[in-house]
This record gives C-alpha cells, sequence and structure tokens, in this order.
C-alpha cells in the first residue's frame, strides 16, 4: 500500500514543469471561483442591508386581519396604542429601535394634472435614531418635528419619477388626496421639500413620502400600518420573529403576526437568484476548463510511461492498480492545486480589499463604490471539494487507457 502511494508521489514529482503548468491552471481556476463567490457574497450583503436600511427594516409588525386580508381602507386592519406597542417591542432582545408607519394611497395634484401615488407615513425621527436613511437627490429631508392642525402646509418627498411627471420641484405646494378610514375623501396640501430615489424606477413613480401625523390627519386614524423594527445585527432576525410570535402581542385586543425582511423583500431575493444563475454558469465553464486541459496533460504522462506502465504489470501489477495510480495522481495534483488556489485567494482578497479600488456609480448613485470582496469559509469547501474532483475526474479517461494497454505492446511501445 505504501508503495501504492510513493507512485503516484513520484510522478508528480518527477516532471515539475508539467506539474506546475497543472496547478497554475487549477489554482488560477479555484481563485476565479473564490473572488468572483467573494464579490457576490459582498453585493448580496450589501443588498440586504441597504434594503433594511432604506426602511424595510429587519422585522415588520402587523395585525392579523391585516395579514390575511389586508385593507380595503386606509389603516381598517391597522394598529391601535402604536406608542405602547412600540415600547413592549424595544424590550425585546437585540431589538436596537422601532419606528411606526402608515402606508396608503391617493392622488396628487399640482392643479392642471393628478396621478397616482403610493403613499408612506413615517417619523423622521426615529428613523434617524434607528439609522435608516433616504437618497436624496435634491432639497432635504424631512424635518423632526410633527405637525399641528395649525400648519398651514405639511412636508412631503417625492419620488424622482412622480416629480417629473407632475413637474414638480422643491418649494411647490401640491395636493394630496385619499379616502379616510370611514370611507369619505380627503385632501390636504403638501410642501415638497426634496426629492428622492429609491433605485426601482417603478417605483420612483408613484413615491411619496410624509410625516406620520400627516398621514394619519389625511386617513382620519391615529394608527399605523405596521411596526418597523430594526435589530443590532440581522442574523437575528428569526429568533426575534419567534419570539414575538410566540409572545402572544396584541394590539386593543387584535393579535399580532411578526415578517422578517425576507419575506417581504421580492426584489433582493431576484438579485440573489440572477446572481446565483451567474455564478453556476462561471463554475461550469472553469470546470470545464480545468477537465479539459488537466486531461491533455495526463493524457501526455500516460503516453510517456507507457513502458512503464507495461513493466508494472509484467511484474504483477494488477489493471485496476495501475488505474488507481494515475487516479491518486490527479487527486494529489488537484488537491495542492486546491489548497494553493485558496492560499493565493486568500491573500488576492485581502490586497483588493486593502486597495480601495472604486467601482462605477450604480443607479440613483453619484459616487462610485469600494470593491471589496468577502472570504466565505463554506466556499472554501465547495471549491476544494470541486476543484479536487474535477481534476481526479480528468485523470479518469486517461487511466483507462492505460490500464487496457496489453503488457507485449507495452513494452515494445517507442
Amino acid at each position: 500500500m505504501k508503495s501504492f502511494l510513493v507512485i503516484p508521489l513520484r510522478n508528480v514529482l518527477r516532471n515539475r514543469r508539467r506539474t506546475a503548468i497543472t496547478l497554475m491552471v487549477i489554482v488560477f481556476g479555484a481563485m476565479a471561483l473564490m473572488l468572483a463567490g467573494g464579490f457576490f457574497a459582498n453585493s448580496y450583503e450589501g443588498l440586504r442591508e441597504r434594503t433594511i436600511r432604506n426602511g424595510l427594516g429587519h422585522v415588520q409588525v402587523v395585525t392579523e386581519p391585516f395579514l390575511k386580508d389586508g385593507e380595503e381602507k386606509p389603516l381598517a386592519n391597522g394598529i391601535q396604542d402604536y406608542r405602547a406597542l412600540q415600547a413592549r417591542l424595544e424590550q425585546f432582545p437585540h431589538v436596537v429601535g422601532t419606528t411606526g408607519e402608515v402606508g396608503f394611497v391617493g392622488l396628487i395634484s399640482n392643479g392642471e394634472k393628478s396621478e397616482a401615488f403610493m403613499g408612506r407615513g413615517v417619523d423622521p425621527a426615529r428613523e434617524k435614531q434607528i439609522g435608516f436613511t433616504t437618497n436624496i437627490k435634491d432639497g432635504q429631508a424631512l424635518s423632526h418635528t410633527e405637525p399641528t392642525e395649525e400648519d398651514a402646509e405639511y412636508e412631503a418627498l417625492l419620488g424622482m419619477g412622480l416629480a417629473s411627471t407632475l413637474k414638480a420641484k422643491v418649494g411647490d405646494i401640491l395636493t394630496v388626496m385619499s379616502t379616510t378610514t370611514d370611507g369619505s375623501l380627503n385632501g390636504v396640501d403638501v410642501k415638497v421639500v426634496g426629492l428622492f430615489s429609491t433605485g426601482v424606477k417603478e417605483f420612483d413613480d408613484r413615491a411619496l413620502k410624509v410625516k406620520l401625523r400627516t398621514a394619519q390627519t389625511l386617513v382620519g386614524a391615529e394608527r399605523v400600518t405596521r411596526i418597523i423594527i430594526r435589530l443590532d445585527e440581522t442574523p437575528n432576525t428569526d429568533a426575534v420573529v419567534e419570539a414575538i410570535n410566540t409572545s402572544g402581542l396584541e394590539a386593543g385586543g387584535i393579535k399580532l403576526r411578526a415578517r422578517s425582511w425576507s419575506e417581504l423583500a421580492t426584489f433582493y431575493h431576484q438579485v440573489v437568484r440572477m446572481y446565483d444563475a451567474i455564478f453556476l454558469v462561471l463554475g461550469v465553464i472553469i470546470a470545464v476548463l480545468v477537465v479539459l486541459s488537466s486531461s491533455n496533460t495526463m493524457m501526455m504522462a500516460v503516453l510517456e510511461r507507457v513502458q512503464e506502465v507495461g513493466t508494472l504489470m509484467a511484474i504483477g501489477a494488477r489493471r485496476w492498480q495501475v488505474l488507481g495510480i494515475f487516479i491518486v495522481e490527479g487527486f494529489l495534483v488537484g488537491s495542492l492545486g486546491a489548497v494553493l488556489g485558496l492560499v493565493m485567494s486568500f491573500l488576492a482578497i485581502k490586497g483588493i480589499n486593502a486597495a480601495n479600488i472604486l467601482l462605477p456609480p450604480p443607479p440613483t448613485f453619484s459616487t462610485g463604490i469600494p470593491l471589496k470582496i468577502n472570504f466565505v469559509p463554506r466556499l472554501c469547501v465547495i471549491v476544494f471539494v470541486l476543484v479536487t474532483l474535477t481534476q481526479t475526474i480528468s485523470a479518469f479517461l486517461p487511466s483507462i487507457k492505460a490500464a487496457r494497454l496489453k503488457i507485449v505492446d507495452a513494452l515494445r511501445h517507442i
């Protein structure tokens, strides 16, 4: 058994140039997979956290009737006594802060033209406290003071697309109309203090943000649609959702349910599926290239050692032993190349992250974003197994050719 392992090792070390070329192919293949996977992982993480900070939150709490039936009228299934509920939710472990939000729809008019909108009533002070951000493109964010009934003007932020459709700019006065909880029509005048973008054109074409009190005044109810929760760490989301749902929380005698950001972030999951498909195609291409290049070098190794194979079989070596020698040789080269590839990937990732390379700005951003690549331990295991298995498979076909040689033909091969 010892000699059976020594022969493949000696064969690997004997032709160092060919082994080095094969190792280079494997190393670059492993590095390509690690760098691509690390870039995608960093992109997932950045998109996830940006989605959460843009107002989705880690957890959202709504009433069970809202979850089952939605709302035919604004805040018909809203949360009552939401201030007290926020205080209770902030006592749960890992909860950094909470904020209430009102969702409503209606028409917004500049006096000559009206457009449908999808509105959000938010608490700017609490949003800032828990780290939520709005990508302001012009003007300023909503102020932190709540409007009163005596205020002549209410503040509003318009999505870039909606502002373009209405030809509205910062400082304009618009009329917002919506249905109240009892079914009547209500309207308020709002002053445009800023324009913002979410990065999703379809949403920007209809997006409107006002203060929480403005939305409640418009729909005529002292309730909120949902409570949004920010946690200390995203991995704690599932534990907090389970804790809230098993605590039996109620508001005004109505049961409440918590949902995680993952259940609500449709766009995030669409991007992840697209990136996963790209990574799968990339992995298949790299695996095919490694197999083809490695099979070629292994075939050359077999042709060079035909007489050695004949000698081994002449002194009693079985055909399966000859087959095993070449397969073990492929396994040794593959595992060594995988280890070297992982080490080089780690160093390359450290170097790239330290270089502070800026990528071109994505849509809705005016500045570039830093190129960062994550080192993913789970991906290390996948790449090691994939590369080693690929190299072992690439040695299989040439080894079958060697094992099928006739002893006489092998000994007199030139």
